[in-house]
């Protein structure tokens, strides 16, 4: 048989034109690759430039919660209260333990005078004994302390403990603090009050009404602030049965996300 004779220029052209029409039947767009990949391209890139700039507008102009955490106590008044000898003389016995409750008028401990006579030592407030300030023996002048108590009938308060400079800047009268306090949840309490000066971590003794694992102890500096918790929904705070250890959040205001990222201070 003759030879089949090759296709022509002209030929082979439209066998050409025909695959690509094939092919744009079976995937659509196919004929025109460049321009579907190009749109694609575009509009991914759109989508990116979209959600970038959404971050740095966030980053920028929104905000985020700043707080810092403190160590505190949820207590009665500014500061325990001290039952001081009215005579002097000699402690015969104590009649109170850290962490005992007493009534007003009660007895916490006896003092026999030069003339051999006792005397009870009474308190004035009822209270949580915070701390007791003498031991049997001891000979007492009139005033000298006795025990400290943690006053049961004054407004519930909470002292705040700073023990950093830079946390001391922050207790600032007017900010705000979150307290956890037990059948109350989550209470926000006001700074009424700031020490100016720091104390020796061991002037606390006998002051502070159940001990702060946080607070460091020595010489080191502590700075002490005072915040008195609210009225909730026209009935007082609970009743608290004595002096309670509480992290407090203190509320530094909100900062924007890439202070909180750089580590900036609080959006003023």
């Amino acid at each position: 048989m003759p030879a089949q004779a090759a296709p022509s220029g002209a030929g082979a052209g439209a066998v050409a034109v025909d695959i690509g029409r094939a092919a744009a039947v079976l995937e659509p767009g196919l004929d025109r690759p460049v321009s579907l990949v190009g749109a694609r391209l575009s509009a991914a890139a759109a989508a990116l430039l979209l959600v970038v700039g959404a971050g740095v507008t966030w980053s920028v102009f929104g905000t985020l919660p700043h707080t810092l955490a403190l160590d505190a106590v949820v207590a009665h008044g500014t500061a325990p209260v001290t039952v001081r000898a009215a005579v002097p003389g000699a402690v015969v016995s104590l009649r109170a333990r850290p962490g005992e409750q007493v009534a007003a008028g009660q007895a916490v401990a006896v003092l026999r005078g030069a003339d051999g006579r006792e005397t009870d030592v009474r308190a004035a407030e009822a209270g949580t004994v915070t701390a007791v300030l003498t031991a049997p023996g001891s000979v007492l002048a009139p005033g000298a302390p006795v025990v400290a108590l943690d006053a049961t009938g004054r407004p519930a308060t909470v002292r705040l403990f700073a023990t950093t400079a830079a946390e001391a800047r922050e207790l600032v009268p007017g900010r705000t603090v979150s307290v956890p306090v037990p059948g109350a949840g989550a209470v926000r309490a006001v700074i009424t009050a700031v020490d100016l000066l720091p104390v020796r971590a061991d002037s606390l003794d006998g002051t502070l009404a159940v001990p702060l694992p946080g607070l460091p102890v020595g010489a080191a500096p502590v700075w002490t602030a005072y915040a008195d918790l609210p009225v909730l929904s026209g009935r007082p705070v609970p009743v608290l049965p004595g002096p309670l250890p509480v992290s407090v959040a203190l509320d530094l205001g909100a900062r924007h996300p890439y202070q909180a990222v750089l580590g900036k201070g609080a959006a003023r």
